[in-house]
């Protein structure tokens, strides 16, 4: 059998260099033990916490006894953390409350996702100038964190606000599907040089290759980072929902066969 060319041997969409691949919803289905031993083989893979308010303990979202057995388990801060923010935690921030924010921060999470879009139970009529300018408040007063706008039609009121006078820490996850894991057929050009962003959209096994070729085509030569969540969750025969590492591990994978990332060797 022929072996698959990697990126790197199929042209130019190979310039682009992927800097983490997220997996969200880690929950209380896995224990953080699991996530901590492919962390360490593999320290670009990032995992995404989701925190909604409503919904705590429920799949998807962690309870706040497995975040506490998370942070005991990453006392070496060596598991990258992404904390994804719903509904009031969400709405708090953007009001310039930075509470929760700085809690978080305490317990390893470096990087911020504002899920500020119906789906995640938050009202965008909210979105507009004054919550880019106390955003912008917030990042300057927090550079060593890292906040993620969801750019779509629904938050465009904030991030084309923040594109008018960039911050080096808030970057943007073009995400049309604004989390409930349509495919996309096709990804947007970058944002201007210096701001930093990554692709989502309905990202699973069985099409991540092809959809990263689509990133590489469309992200021209740029560094990117991409984000799943829906594709991860497998059903038990007993109706339980969980977070399927198995699939985590298979996206890993592909990622390393496509060239984007080497093999790692303890």
């Amino acid at each position: 059998a022929t072996s698959k060319p990697s990126c790197a041997e199929m042209g130019e969409p190979g310039d682009m260099k992927i800097k983490y691949i997220g997996f969200c919803g880690a929950d209380d289905s896995v224990d953080p033990r699991l996530l901590a031993s492919i962390s360490q083989r593999y320290e670009w893979v990032e995992w995404g916490i989701l925190f909604r308010n409503d919904k705590e303990g429920q799949p998807r979202f962690a309870s706040s006894s497995w975040v506490a057995d998370l942070n005991k388990v990453n006392k070496n801060r060596k598991i990258k953390l992404a904390a994804h923010l719903c509904a009031q935690y969400v709405g708090d921030l953007l009001d310039g409350n930075t509470t929760f924010l700085k809690s978080l921060a305490e317990q390893g999470f470096t990087r911020f996702q504002l899920n500020a879009t119906k789906a995640n139970n938050f009202d965008t009529s909210s979105l507009g100038v004054e919550t880019a300018q106390l955003l912008r408040q917030t990042a300057a007063a927090h550079p060593d964190l890292e906040f993620i706008v969801q750019r779509n039609v629904e938050t465009q009121p904030l991030w084309e606000h923040l594109l008018s006078a960039p911050v080096p820490n808030i970057s943007f996850l073009f995400d049309e599907s604004k989390g409930l894991g349509t495919v996309s057929a096709s990804y947007p050009p970058p944002p201007p040089e210096g701001i930093q962003f990554g692709y989502t959209g309905g990202l699973k096994p069985s099409n991540i290759e092809a959809q990263i070729q689509k990133m590489a085509v469309a992200g021209k030569g740029r560094e990117i980072w991409l984000d799943m969540e829906s594709s991860l969750r497998t059903k038990l025969e007993d109706g339980t929902d969980i977070f399927d590492v198995y699939k985590a591990m298979a996206c890993i994978r592909s990622v390393i066969s496509l060239g984007y990332k080497p093999e790692s060797s303890y």
